[in-house]
C-alpha cells in the first residue's frame, strides 16, 4: 500500500512559487500592482498570442469573452458536449441559446462533422471547442468551417495549455477569435483560483479590459463627461474615471499573478512528465481487452492535463462505481471528467434535449474514467496504479 492519497490532478508548488507569493505580500501593491501586467506578458509570450488579460476564474475568462464579442438574447451558440458546464454558462449568463455537438471518438474533443450538420440547420453565432483532457480539438477543421458559415470562436483551452496544435501553441488564437485558460488547482499550471484570455484583436483586448474592471476607465480621450473630466485648463482631473458600460470585478490579484508567472516557467517541464507518465501508462494498458487508452491525431502535441481511459464496464461483473470505490480504498483517486452537459437538470428543463442524439458522448460517459497524473507523481506510486487496475480488468 503506498503512503498517500493519490487525487486525479493536482497542483505542484515548489520554494521559488513560495518566494515569489511572499515578495508580493511584503511589497506595497498585493492587488492591481505591476505583476498583473507582467503575468499577462509573460503568458501572452508563451503561447504566441498578440494580448493576454488575466481574470479571477476560467469561468470569468469565458463569460468576459462571449461578452467582448457580443453575445446576447439573441445569439446561438453551440458547444462540445462533454465538457464542465461553465463552457456552457458562460453564453446562459448573457440569455443566449445554448446547444451543443457530438464528440469525436478518438479524441472526446468537438466532431467537425456533427458541428457542420448543426451549422447547416441554423444561424450559429459562436462556437466553444473544448480541448479536452489536453488534446487539441481539430482547429483547422473548425476554423474552414467558420469561414464558410460565419460565426465566432472562443477556443475552450482551459485543459490544453502546454499543448500544441499544427506546431502552434494551443492559446495563439491562431484559429479562433479569443483562447481561455483556467489555473484552478487541477489544472496544468496553478494561481488557486484564476484565468487568462488570449486575442490577437486590439478590439477585442480593449473590451476584454473594459468589461473586466468594473466597465470603468481613466482614458480622457474617450471621457464623455467634459465638465466633470477637466479643469479650467482642459486637463484631465487626476480622480475622475467614467464607468461607460456595466462590467464586473473580474480581477486577478497580484499575489495569484506572481505565483502564475513562477508556475509558468515550469509549464514545460510540468507537461514533458506528464507526458512521460502517460507513455506508462500505455504501455501498460495497451494489450488490456475491454480497456481504450487515450488516442492523439498527429496534428497535435498532448498536454496531458488528464489520463482518461474508456473502460467497457458492462463486460465486467463491477460497476465504475464499484470500481472507483476499489481504487479509493487503495488510496487511488479517480474521477468522470465529465458527465454530459446536456444530462444537467437545468439544460434538461429549459432545452429538453435527447440524448440519443449524442451517441458518443454517451458512451463516454458511461465508460470513461481519469486516474492520476500530476508533475510528483513518482514512478513506484504509478506502478501501484496500474498494478491495481491490473488486478481487476486483466
Amino acid at each position: 500500500m503506498i503512503k498517500r492519497f493519490l487525487p486525479y490532478s493536482r497542483q505542484y508548488i515548489d520554494k521559488a512559487d513560495i518566494e515569489k507569493v511572499t515578495q508580493v505580500l511584503k511589497s506595497d501593491f498585493i492587488t492591481q500592482g505591476p505583476n498583473i501586467v507582467d503575468f499577462e506578458k509573460d503568458f501572452a509570450k508563451y503561447v504566441g498570442a498578440k494580448y493576454a488579460v488575466a481574470c479571477a476564474t476560467g469561468t470569468a475568462a469565458l463569460h468576459l469573452s462571449c461578452i467582448a464579442l457580443g453575445i446576447n438574447k439573441k445569439s446561438k451558440i453551440l458547444t462540445s458536449a462533454v465538457t464542465f458546464v461553465a463552457s456552457a454558462n458562460c453564453a446562459e449568463f448573457l440569455g443566449a441559446n445554448v446547444d451543443f455537438v457530438d464528440i469525436d471518438k478518438n479524441s472526446y474533443c468537438m466532431s467537425a462533422i456533427e458541428l457542420e450538420k448543426k451549422l447547416k440547420r441554423n444561424k450559429i453565432d459562436l462556437v466553444i471547442p473544448v480541448h479536452l483532457c489536453g488534446h487539441s480539438s481539430d482547429m483547422e477543421k473548425i476554423y474552414k468551417l467558420k469561414k464558410k458559415y460565419n460565426f465566432h470562436i472562443i477556443e475552450d483551452s482551459c485543459h490544453a495549455l502546454g499543448g500544441k496544435y499544427n506546431n502552434s501553441k494551443v492559446g495563439s488564437s491562431k484559429y479562433s477569435d479569443i483562447s481561455t485558460f483556467s489555473f484552478h488547482p487541477v489544472k496544468p499550471i496553478t494561481t488557486a483560483e484564476g484565468g487568462m484570455i488570449t486575442t490577437n484583436d486590439k478590439k477585442i483586448y480593449e473590451k476584454l479590459l473594459l468589461y473586466r474592471t468594473h466597465g470603468i476607465h481613466k482614458n480622457s480621450l474617450a471621457f464623455k463627461n467634459k465638465g466633470l473630466a477637466f479643469d479650467d485648463d482642459n486637463q484631465p482631473n487626476r480622480w475622475y474615471y467614467e464607468m461607460d458600460v456595466l462590467g464586473f470585478n473580474y480581477r486577478m490579484t497580484d499575489l495569484q499573478a506572481a505565483l502564475g508567472k513562477s508556475q509558468l516557467k515550469k509549464i514545460d517541464l510540468f507537461t514533458k512528465k506528464r507526458n512521460q507518465i502517460a507513455k506508462i501508462y500505455n504501455e501498460n494498458f495497451k494489450n488490456i481487452k475491454n480497456l481504450k487508452i487515450p488516442t492523439k491525431s498527429k496534428k497535435i502535441s498532448h498536454a496531458y492535463h488528464l489520463y482518461t481511459i474508456l473502460i467497457d464496464f458492462k463486460k465486467f461483473n463491477f460497476s465504475k462505481n464499484k470500481f472507483m470505490k476499489f481504487l479509493h480504498d487503495n488510496k487511488i483517486g479517480s474521477q468522470v471528467l465529465y458527465i454530459p452537459v446536456f444530462l444537467q437538470p437545468y439544460f434538461k428543463r429549459k432545452y429538453n434535449y435527447d440524448a440519443n442524439k449524442f451517441p458518443v458522448s454517451m458512451k463516454y460517459y458511461e465508460q470513461a474514467l481519469s486516474i492520476p497524473i500530476f508533475y510528483s507523481l513518482k514512478k513506484i506510486e504509478q506502478n501501484f496504479v496500474i498494478k491495481k487496475i491490473k488486478e481487476l480488468l486483466s
